[in-house]
């Protein structure tokens, strides 16, 4: 499923794109984004878990931990050269954003989880951020991943949170996979004007600004983005109850792993007749 802005900015205050309880939704996670002017405050103390992520502007962030105020100022002018901020709570913590610069705007994503956890301010330099792709498939699938909080370094929580620079004419979430999880991809295009392909089993999709692609368990999905422009997409996932999203979640589409590999032989590189093999390492 697409959810279409068609081209529209997001208003003033907190946007509801993907509900849980909505009919028919098969997600059981909440997504929206969070626009805020100058010195707006939003205040939040929900009976979700919730991650609040600073997409760009200025803003503070409060919250109580162990009985104690805290709060935090941070800035993020854009979205691909610079890393990402994100306040993590738990259910019942009450939060608080004020924006300092003329306008921010925030990914916020919630799910229903009562494990209680210490709530997190996740900064640059605190969560994994991978260059993947590079060396293979003619670097055809180079993109930086940002894993902000997952099963590994969250695990209390109920829920994954990252970001994807897919670059220019290339490929992301590649080779095709699929896995039991329902998964959140948010995009934005670098032209604004610029798209994207997104792929839902032998169905495609163009995406642009703005656009959110809610995908089902089990539904193979696979990105690309047009010559010129850069894509970049926030993925979001809730754990279920008994299958927690982790590496080795993603199932593969077992006749496309040969690329995976940097010996594999691809045209033009290699002759058609050698074309799907990979590259012997005898050296005898």
């Amino acid at each position: 499923m697409i959810i279409r802005r068609d081209g529209k900015p997001f208003p003033n205050g907190l946007t509801p794109v993907i509900r849980s309880d909505a009919d028919g939704a098969y997600i059981d996670m909440d997504f929206g984004i969070l626009r805020l002017a100058r010195a707006d405050e939003f205040t939040n103390a929900g009976e979700k878990e919730r991650a609040f992520m600073l997409m760009t502007g200025s803003v503070r962030f409060t919250w109580i931990a162990d009985g104690v105020h805290r709060s935090e100022t941070v800035s993020r002018q854009q979205l691909l050269d610079e890393e990402p901020t994100a306040l993590h709570v738990p259910r019942d913590v009450e939060i608080a954003i004020t924006c300092l610069s003329e306008y921010a705007e925030l990914a916020v994503q919630q799910v229903v989880n009562d494990r209680q956890f210490a709530p997190t301010l996740w900064l640059p330099g605190m969560y994994r951020s991978d260059r993947f792709g590079e060396g293979t498939m003619q670097d055809t699938s180079t993109r930086v991943v940002r894993t902000i909080f997952d099963a590994a370094t969250a695990p209390e929580s109920g829920m994954v949170l990252g970001e994807v620079i897919n670059f220019p004419g290339k490929w992301s979430s590649y080779p095709p996979h699929d896995h039991a999880q329902p998964e959140v991809y948010h995009y934005r295009f670098f032209p604004e004007h610029g798209f994207g392909h997104a792929e839902c089993e032998d169905e495609v999709f163009k995406v642009k600004n703005g656009d959110t692609y809610a995908i089902p368990p089990h539904v193979t999905h696979s990105q690309c983005a047009a010559p010129g422009y850069a894509m970049y997409y926030i993925w979001m996932i809730p754990h279920l109850a008994d299958d927690r999203f982790g590496p080795d979640s993603r199932v593969f589409r077992s006749e496309h792993t040969w690329v995976m590999d940097s010996e594999a032989l691809i045209w033009p590189d290699a002759p058609v007749s050698q074309v799907g093999q990979v590259k012997s390492t005898n050296t005898q």
